[in-house]
Parts: structure tokens; sequence; C-alpha cells
């Protein structure tokens, strides 16, 4: 079934998308041939991310990122060293700043769940990037290491998402 056919719900899409991006972050679906895994981060990692070669993912300190091949999807996994959530929040809302992404704060729908027995919490706002309108979604994973969250970072356009989503669900 197509993507836009089984998410018609705009509240129950944000949230399915969370999940299928943490589920793709985490390493959760089949690997797909043609998709590279990369451990988060590269030293004493606490995930593991599969991400199609096509997206051309990129390995930096801490983490690993994407852009889908039409540029029209962003994503990226780092560990990111918080205590608690909220300063994990501030450092996942200054990367999609300094990324060049402006969030509609007014915008923000949050949603707890559990991601392969973790507890996770994502964020989900509306913005703009330099392409025009935006999803946004900021995943924190809490993980068995102390002081250790996993932060997922997304973005797209509604139509990037669309055209992507056999990429995300495969990968």
């Amino acid at each position: 079934f197509p993507y836009t056919t089984l998410f018609r719900s705009p509240k129950l899409e944000l949230l399915m998308r969370s999940v299928v991006i943490a589920a793709f972050a985490l390493g959760l679906c089949a690997s797909a041939a043609g998709a590279a895994t990369f451990p988060v981060p590269d030293e004493d990692p606490i995930a593991t991310v599969n991400i199609p070669d096509s997206w051309e993912p990129k390995a930096y300190d801490g983490g690993v990122e994407a852009t889908s091949k039409d540029g029209a999807v962003y994503i990226a996994a780092e560990q990111v060293k918080a205590e608690d959530i909220k300063s994990a929040i501030e450092e996942g809302i200054k990367f999609f700043v300094k990324s060049g992404v402006d969030i509609n704060v007014d915008s923000q729908k949050q949603t707890e769940t559990k991601i392969n027995g973790l507890n996770a919490f994502d964020l989900s706002f509306s913005g703009k990037d330099k392409d025009g309108p935006t999803n946004v979604s900021l995943t924190l994973v809490k993980t068995n290491a102390a002081g250790k969250v996993l932060m997922l970072y997304y973005w797209g356009s509604a139509d990037g998402e669309k055209a992507n989503a056999s990429s995300l669900a495969l990968a």
C-alpha cells in the first residue's frame, strides 16, 4: 500500500513518520541491498543506522547524516551527551537553527513511544527551509548508556516524504 493510502490522518501521519524514521535510524528494518550501516557514534556505538547508498550518507563526529537523492528529505542520527531530555531537546533545536530550518514552535506536537524497548520522545513541527514548507521531527531515544541520548533529526517537504517513502521503509 502506498504511504499516502495508509496514513490519512495528519496526527497519525506525523506519528508514523516519526516511527518510520526511528526504525530507519535504529536499523530495526531489514537491511536492503544497496544500504550502508553506520555505528552511532563511530566509537563505542549506542545504535547502528542503515541508510540507502543513493542518499550518499556521510559520517561525522558523533553521527551520520544523509539527504534523499532528490534533496527533498534530510535525516541525521547522532549521539548527544545529555543528562536529561530538556538539554537534549535544546541541542536538537540548535542543530535545526544551524542547518537553516525555521521551526514554527506553535505547531509543536509531541508523542511518547517505545522503540526497541527504549523510551522515545518525538517532537514534530511545521517549518520552513531554503526550499519552502517542510515537516520537521526531532526524536530522542533514551539509551541504556548513562548520559547518552540518540537524537534523530528529520525534515522534508510533504511531496518529498511521499516520493521517498519507499527508501525510508526499505532502509
